[in-house]
Parts: C-alpha cells; sequence; structure tokens
C-alpha cells in the first residue's frame, strides 16, 4: 500500500477491534489510510501528527473539556476545523455535546449502515481537502506579503542610496558656484552660473522629494510643528517657486486676509505644499500663463487656492491627479521635469496636518484649482500698518579668519570647499581619510572640522569619537557633512560627538553662518532634528 501523507489519514478509534477493521477497509476503498488506535494516548498522538478525519466511538473522550484531545481540537489553526464522526453507543450523550465543541462534528446513530458511513466519510474528506486548500491560500498570502514587504523595504532603501549617492557631485558643484559668483562679473559667466544653480536646486528639489516619498511611506517623517504666521508660510513658499513661475513668464498674483493668522503647523512642510502647488501651476501653464494664490480664513480653517489659467484637468485626471507617478501630459512633464509625486507629497503633508487638498478643473485648456484646507485655532488679529515682516537679514560675507580642517575623501568637494573658504579668508587643511584627519588636527589645531561620515577605512563616527578624545582646549567644532539625512544618521552623528549635521549639497550660505558662529557658544541640537538640522534644504 502506498504511503500516505498524514494529513491524508482518518484517525479511528473505536470500542470493537471488528468494527475498527470493517472502517479501515471501508477507508482503504476510497484510497485514504486508516489508522486503528488501541487507546486513547495513541488517538492524540496520531492526531497530533496529522489526520484528515477522525471516527469515534466513546463520547467521553471529547466531553470532558480538560481532556488532552479536547485541547487538541480547541487549539487548531484558524482555518481547520478537523471534520469527527461520532458513533456513540447511546445517541443521548451527544446532545450537549455539540455546544462545547467547534462545528464540523457529525454524530451517526446505530445501527450504522457502511454505505451511510461511506457517505458522510466522502464529504468529510471533503470538508478537510477544501480547508487544506484555503491553508494553501493563507500561506502564499502570507509568503505574497512578506515578499511585497521586503521588495518596499528595497525600494525605499533604493531611493534613500539613490538620493545619498546623486548628492556627492551636488556638492561640488554648489560649492564651485559659489566660488564663480564671487570672480570678476561678466554677462556671460552671470547667465552660466545662474542656468548652473538653476539645474542644481532643481536637483536637490527631486532628491528631497524622492526621500520625502520614503520617509511618509515608512511613517518615518515626523512633523516639527510650531506657530507661523500664515503670511510667512506664503512667502516662503513663493520665494520657493518663483524661478519656476519667472521662467514660465507667468503672473503670480497673491492675496491673503485682512489679519494676522497663526497656524500651528511644521512651516517647512506647509510650505512645501504651497510651494508644490505654485510649481505644479507654473509648470502646466503655457508661457506668460496667470497665476493667483489666495488665501482666506473660513469658520474654523485656513484655505490657501492655487489657481491657474494653465492646461486643465479632464474629469478621469481629477480623480488620478493625487495618483503617486501620475502624469497629466507625459509630454510636457518630461519638458517641464519632475517625478509626479510633488501633488502625491502636497496632499500626505496635509493630511498629517489633519488638512486636505482637492483638485478642480472645469476640463481641458480651462485651468485648474487646487484648494489646501487646514484647521485654524488661533486668534487672529487685525494686521499691522506695514503689513508682513520684511526679509531677514542676511549673514555678512567675511568676518574673522578662522582655522577650517576640511576631511573627505572626494577631491572635488574638499577643493570646491576649500576655495570657498579661501575666499572667505579662512585658513584651511584638508585629509582624505580618519588618520591624516586626526594628525591634521593634533597639528593645526582647528577652530571647525567639516567631516564626511563615509570615509573609507575609518568612518567619520569613529573619527569625531578620536578627535572627541584629544585633549586640546578649547574643542574644535565639529560639523558632519554626508549624503545621509534621516533622524537615525543625526542621532548617529551626535552620539559620535558632533556639534552640528549637515546633508549634501550644503548651502555655501550655511557655511558662512557656521563660521560667523563661530564666537557663539555652541548650543546643542537635538538628536531628533533631520534636514532643518542643515538650514540647506528647500522646501521642497
Amino acid at each position: 500500500m502506498p504511503r500516505h501523507s498524514p494529513e491524508e489519514r482518518v484517525i479511528i478509534f473505536v470500542e470493537s477491534t471488528q468494527d475498527a477493521t470493517r472502517i479501515v477497509d471501508l477507508v482503504s476503498s476510497l484510497g485514504i489510510e486508516g489508522v486503528p488506535c488501541a487507546d486513547y494516548s495513541e488517538l492524540c498522538d496520531q492526531i497530533e501528527n496529522g489526520v484528515a478525519v477522525i471516527i469515534l466511538s466513546e463520547v467521553s473522550v471529547i466531553s470532558d473539556s480538560g481532556s488532552r484531545l479536547a485541547s487538541l481540537l480547541h487549539a487548531q489553526s484558524p482555518w481547520s476545523t478537523i471534520p469527527t464522526i461520532l458513533i456513540p453507543e447511546d445517541s443521548t450523550s451527544t446532545d450537549e455535546l455539540a455546544e462545547d465543541l467547534r462545528l464540523g462534528v457529525t454524530t451517526l446513530e446505530r445501527p450504522v449502515h457502511m454505505r451511510t458511513l461511506w457517505t458522510v466519510l466522502r464529504i468529510a474528506l471533503e470538508a478537510r481537502r477544501n480547508q487544506y486548500i484555503v491553508r494553501d491560500l493563507l500561506q502564499e498570502r502570507g509568503a505574497l506579503i512578506v515578499q511585497l514587504r521586503h521588495e518596499a523595504d528595497m525600494k525605499n532603501e533604493f531611493l534613500a542610496t539613490l538620493a545619498h549617492e546623486l548628492r556627492n557631485p551636488l556638492a561640488p558643484i554648489r560649492t564651485g558656484l559659489e566660488v564663480l559668483r564671487r570672480a570678476p562679473p561678466g554677462d556671460p559667466v552671470t547667465r552660466t552660473l545662474d542656468m548652473m544653480e538653476r539645474q542644481v536646486t532643481h536637483l536637490v528639489r527631486l532628491i528631497d522629494d524622492l526621500l520625502d516619498v520614503s520617509r511618509i511611506t515608512r511613517g518615518k517623517l515626523e512633523l516639527r510643528k510650531q506657530k507661523v504666521p500664515l503670511s510667512l508660510l506664503l512667502s516662503n513658499a513663493v520665494e520657493s517657486s518663483r524661478p519656476l513661475v519667472d521662467a514660465g513668464k507667468h503672473t503670480l498674483t497673491i492675496s491673503e486676509p485682512d489679519e494676522v493668522i497663526t497656524l500651528n503647523v511644521d512651516p517647512t512642510r506647509i510650505a512645501q505644499v504651497i510651494s508644490n502647488l505654485l510649481n505644479n501651476a507654473a509648470k502646466y501653464t503655457p508661457k506668460g500663463g496667470a497665476i493667483a494664490l489666495t488665501a482666506r480664513h473660513k469658520d474654523d480653517t485656513i484655505q490657501i487656492e492655487v489657481k491657474d489659467n494653465g492646461i486643465g484637468l479632464s474629469p478621469e485626471m481629477l480623480t488620478k491627479v493625487f495618483d503617486m507617478f501620475s502624469q497629466v501630459e507625459p509630454s510636457m512633464t518630461r519638458s517641464q521635469g519632475g517625478l509626479g509625486i510633488g501633488l502625491t507629497l502636497a496632499r500626505r503633508l496635509a493630511e498629517m496636518h489633519n488638512g486636505t487638498v482637492e483638485a478642480l478643473s472645469a476640463g481641458p485648456g480651462s485651468g485648474s484649482t487646487f484648494t489646501v484646507t487646514l484647521p485654524c485655532d488661533e486668534q487672529c488679529h487685525p494686521k499691522p500698518p506695514n503689513g508682513r515682516p520684511g526679509p531677514h537679514n542676511q549673514p555678512a560675507a567675511h568676518g574673522q579668519s578662522h582655522r577650517v580642517l576640511i576631511v573627505d575623501d572626494q577631491l572635488d568637494i574638499v577643493q570646491s570647499l576649500q576655495n570657498l573658504l579661501s575666499l572667505l579668508g579662512h585658513s584651511t587643511v584638508t585629509a582624505s581619510n580618519g588618520p591624516d584627519a586626526l594628525q591634521a588636527a593634533k597639528d593645526f589645531k582647528p577652530e571647525l572640522i567639516f567631516l564626511d561620515i563615509g570615509l573609507p577605512g575609518m568612518t567619520g563616527y569613529e573619527v569625531a569619537r578620536n578627535l572627541r578624545a584629544l585633549e586640546t582646549i578649547p574643542k574644535p567644532r565639529l560639523i558632519a557633512i554626508t549624503g545621509w539625512g534621516d533622524a537615525h544618521h543625526v542621532s548617529l552623528a551626535q552620539e559620535a560627538g558632533f556639534d552640528q549635521h549637515l546633508t549634501k549639497p550644503v548651502d555655501p550660505l550655511e557655511i558662512e553662518r557656521i563660521l560667523q558662529s563661530l564666537e557663539e557658544p555652541i548650543q546643542p541640537y537635538d538628536a531628533h532634528e533631520d534636514f532643518p538640522a542643515s538650514g540647506a534644504q528647500s522646501p521642497s
């Protein structure tokens, strides 16, 4: 007889050896293995090894809720209910049994005709096979979920790595731009610089969008809320989107309430929401178009509306425009640049603030209107005579000369940063690895060290710990410069002894601010800071 799987067996425990033999023969006629059990212990052992159907004659072995068999039947997997056929000597003993057991118990009164038992057994076997199908489907589903989660993790890791790798070539380009900008002025040089700066800014924006998508997908994006004037949020968003608006020769009109409105929001993220909507309007409006940014106070909310007279949206696109990587007109999207995630980010960020973003359009060629609605719990006050506050003063270009050590294994980054610092009047020494950096720190005694994290052999974290262990007075200020900008790496930098964490490509103005702050006491920075710790990120 071929060996059957334990899951296909019929376990038999009846008081009569003759009855057991007849049932085994009946089971064999169905191509199934019948396993008679000599005692209660063997019955439980066989069930634990796998079973398709159980045939019992003694009700007492399962009527005891504390028995081993009852425990086995109640402890089955959610998909499993072992079909059990009872052939009791006294049918009255089974009246209350159904209430104590899971479904799947069939009771046959004596005398039992073998044809009846054969029919019931076939039905029970078919039911058990269906349960196995459900089990296999659940296992496949579980494996698929694991695979999808793994693929999602791989995608997020890819996005983070891609962003990190893109930042390295951007760093020397951005610093080199500032060096060229300080060279003798000339029309061709100025136009070239403006073009390069626009492209670098665009690349930085793409990278930030990629990282934001990754963070939101993993639930890692944290809001840093504070009370911020609505007018400041609008001006920051307009400032970020102005290059794209101007490039399209669009007319931008701004209208806001005649009262001071303060919102409790993450200012960087809400400015990013508004900026993304403005960028979208600028991209999908033909040259010389009109864009209107309007903010209004309505009940307990603030509505921020971006309206354009651009290409508009079809009814179908109105339902898809916020989907990830959605493109209204692929050829136009490619020509304007972008990843098709700006509107997705805008809606997700608004929802994280308990707000909404909605799109309206009368159809293709009729323009579009995007409205952000945010809760407003703050009191409103009349606006002062001069309206919104003026721009912040920019730091001076030059100050006291300082000794600066630059540590990075990428020559272009080192040279561009060294050129910038030399133009600013500071003394510099460079190193490309950890041991050289430690020796330079001993010999040069720098006041400030810009230290890359991804160094060969000895990481920037290890170098920082060794630098902090040196008995130098005063201690140099340590600035981490890296392509990794998530909260985990910021926390690692703090634990290693860094005073600040900057993400590549670093804004040259941030370099100047750090140099000018050397005379000020070092402020401890928050281990949970992310990109805002650098002070160099655009809001989009």
